[in-house]
């Protein structure tokens, strides 16, 4: 990594670049055989990623992008291919080797992501520029609010090498994972800061599931949403905005239902994004939606007339319970989850069976041979 990059965007791919379906058998097994053509970008990410480029060249803010990907690197050529056909600038790529765990017999290993990801994270601070700020970019489909907030607590020296590799113990990562995080924690980290945790809903989540990671994570249902945050932030142009409205293409009335759902969950505040509101509204591509406060107007005006951002990102909440979240966003935990329902599923059948009550109860004579 170039030592003069000092704004960072890390991606995830699976579900947060690419449109992916692994929740299907078919979907999974079509993977290898499709090349960078049959894949198909999430919509509005494209547009976004181009915009925060040009935004960061505009401001003399040099941009590197990374993406972390937990696909084997057997796939690689057909992403390089995909990210290529979209003119997408990147500067590097990590992949999962999955083949390595299942030569080895880590079956846990393939569907368990905080390990993974932990490790190769901290791999990547190891060169990430002194001063940059990193922003990070997931979706909740498996563990990215946990693994992207541990680790941004991790370089923010509010987690210790001793409670992240307590963390990872209630998490069940694997032991290779686990002894690659304590060596790197052994030395200590550049100092830079993540500014922000962004990520898309997919499942989706309830919104209080996200919100125990604090002011720094923000979740959006859409890159529109999502877009109308950097903006605020001062980390994309109006002009990104309007593309990434265009590329998912919805008809003005939901992109304005998009923008007050947006403004209801507290993604952004509409009195903060006014230039973008007006534009969408000028082009037709939005249908008109009430203005923000006055105050919040005013408040935004004098920011930009400062070259300050209209809305910064929110910095670090109180420390998230991590051992109680691991439990909650780890693969053990789904595991423990599931056995511990079928098992209370199982129980409150016995009851009901031992339960004289709801026993089904024979009519005279029923099943059983006359006799006279």
């Amino acid at each position: 990594m170039s030592r003069d990059h000092n704004t960072i965007y890390l991606w995830d791919l699976d579900k947060t670049y690419l449109v992916s379906h692994f929740e299907s058998l078919r979907g999974l097994l079509r993977v290898p055989f499709e090349s960078g053509a049959d894949k198909i970008a999430v919509p509005g990410a494209v547009p976004l990623i181009k915009g925060l480029h040009r935004t960061g060249r505009r401001s003399l803010q040099p941009v590197a992008l990374h993406f972390l990907s937990a696909s084997p690197p057997q796939i690689g050529n057909a992403i390089r291919e995909k990210l290529a056909m979209d003119g997408i600038e990147y500067d590097g790529i990590t992949f999962k080797n999955q083949v390595g765990n299942l030569v080895r017999g880590r079956f846990n290993a393939l569907l368990e992501q905080i390990g993974y990801k932990t490790q190769k994270l901290l791999e990547h601070a190891r060169d990430v520029p002194a001063g940059a700020t990193e922003y990070l970019f997931g979706d909740d489909w498996e563990s990215d609010p946990f693994i992207y907030s541990l680790y941004a607590d991790i370089v923010a020296r509010r987690v210790g090498p001793e409670l992240a590799l307590e963390v990872l113990d209630v998490a069940g990562v694997h032991r290779q994972h686990s002894r690659a995080v304590r060596s790197l924690l052994a030395e200590p980290l550049p100092r830079f800061r993540v500014g922000g945790v962004f990520i898309l809903r997919q499942r989706p989540l309830p919104a209080q599931s996200l919100s125990a990671f604090g002011r720094r994570l923000v979740w959006f249902d859409d890159y529109f949403q999502c877009a109308l945050r950097l903006y605020g932030a001062g980390l994309l142009d109006v002009g990104g905005v309007v593309d990434v409205a265009r590329d998912i293409g919805l008809p003005p009335s939901e992109l304005a239902a998009s923008f007050a759902a947006a403004d209801a969950h507290r993604t952004v505040g509409r009195g903060r994004v006014g230039s973008a509101r007006r534009r969408l509204v000028a082009a037709g591509m939005m249908l008109p939606v009430a203005r923000g406060g006055w105050f919040a107007r005013g408040a935004s005006g004098v920011r930009r007339t400062l070259g300050q951002p209209t809305e910064p990102l929110g910095g670090a909440s109180a420390l998230p319970d991590y051992v109680a979240l691991a439990r909650q966003w780890s693969y053990r935990g789904r595991k423990d989850a599931v056995r511990g329902e079928a098992v209370a599923a199982a129980d409150r059948y016995v009851e009901a069976v031992a339960d004289e009550d709801i026993v089904p109860r024979r009519e005279p004579g029923e099943g059983a041979q006359s006799h006279e």
